[in-house]
């Protein structure tokens, strides 16, 4: 992704996060990184996942998030994984981002910030019109970087699997207009 577009979307330098870059995660070896990420960020959550729904997502990966309308980006310093993040089509206009985390070594440098812009980027790429997400309660820096990058929280958009999820919405439409003003 380019300074340009990352500014774009709201990213952070490249400089500020050490040379990360965010990339399509696209052969075996990445997507098993991937799926290691996966189950630590569920896992931090086990209050709320149980093993065996963690240990399903991640072995189902790629899918649900299959190109051409949706997929799987990660971030890398150097040759490590150091995030991820997916992006889930629900509809002809209507995608989900998905499995946004960052290693915990890595947060405050901007990188959750790159990898959600990806998304945003991404997603307005492929024609979607909103792009959603759920995140819990609990999770305020990444309320705070969601609603940073204009999500507005909205009511729910799927059954709720946890109690305390919170749903949130962009409308890419408005993004592009404010964007380009």
């Amino acid at each position: 992704m380019s300074e340009d577009l990352l500014r774009a979307s709201g990213g952070a330098s490249l400089s500020a996060v050490n040379r990360v870059d965010v990339q399509p995660a696209e052969d075996a070896e990445t997507l098993d990184a991937v799926r290691m990420l996966v189950r630590s960020h569920l896992l931090a959550h086990s209050e709320t996942h149980d093993p065996a729904t963690t240990e399903a997502i991640a072995a189902a990966l790629p899918a649900p998030y299959d190109a051409p309308r949706g997929g799987i980006w990660v971030a890398r310093a150097g040759t490590d994984v150091v995030g991820c993040v997916a992006l889930q089509p629900l509809d002809d206009d209507i995608a989900e981002l998905k499995r946004l985390y960052v290693r915990p070594a890595w947060r405050g440098r901007g990188v959750a910030r790159q990898l959600a812009g990806r998304a945003v980027a991404e997603a307005r790429g492929r024609g979607y019109r909103h792009l959603r997400l759920g995140t819990l309660d609990s999770m305020i820096p990444a309320q705070k970087l969601y609603e940073s990058l204009g999500f507005r929280r909205i009511a729910p958009y799927r059954p709720v699997e946890l109690g305390d999820t919170l749903f949130y919405e962009l409308t890419l439409d408005d993004e592009l207009t404010r964007a380009t003003r």
